[in-house]
């Protein structure tokens, strides 16, 4: 499969048994084996086609993406995005967030991934803590994961637990600063 071209706009679907459960347009940042970066307008419409289970995200307001937008890195085979925010009205880094989610698999116009739920928030400071135990388990008790997805999840998260209590980190902390090149 190709790589990307800086500022081209792919879109990042979620697959949920076998049917998209959303889809959301981002731009191109950086395209290397080793990493995919891309980012989310302000703005960027949000859809969710009809599926059995529905996204909890599919409800009035929430069909735009709303702030700064976010830039989102990814590496092969890694069960989860390192998501950076920025906020207020000068556009300072707020934090980190790892969003669990399956590893990206490559289509023709994007890529395709399944939301996980459980999350972690990294500060600047590098104090962290984890996010969304109760929606993952309440998605577990729904049917959205079988128990050994569930539990494969659970692992990936006592991971990124032991990376982020040993204060140490993969991604570049520059990309705290990036801008968008484009506006």
């Amino acid at each position: 499969m190709r790589l990307f071209t800086p500022g081209e706009v792919v879109v990042r679907r979620e697959v949920l048994h076998g049917r998209v459960w959303s889809e959301m347009p981002t731009r191109v940042v950086v395209d290397e084996p080793g990493l995919l970066a891309v980012f989310v307008e302000p703005g960027t419409r949000l859809t969710y086609p009809d599926h059995h289970h529905p996204h909890p995200w599919d409800r009035p307001g929430r069909g735009f993406w709303r702030g700064h937008g976010k830039l989102m890195l990814h590496r092969p085979d890694d069960a989860y995005s390192v998501d950076l925010f920025w906020h207020g009205d000068d556009r300072h880094f707020g934090n980190y967030y790892l969003n669990l989610q399956a590893p990206y698999r490559r289509t023709d116009d994007g890529f395709e991934t399944l939301d996980h739920a459980l999350d972690y928030t990294v500060a600047p400071d590098g104090t962290w803590e984890q996010r969304d135990l109760d929606e993952f388990e309440e998605q577990v008790a729904s049917g959205k994961y079988s128990a050994a997805e569930a539990e494969s999840i659970r692992a990936e998260g006592r991971r990124i637990e032991a990376m982020l209590a040993s204060g140490e980190s993969w991604w570049d902390p520059a990309w705290a600063d990036w801008q968008p090149v484009w506006r």
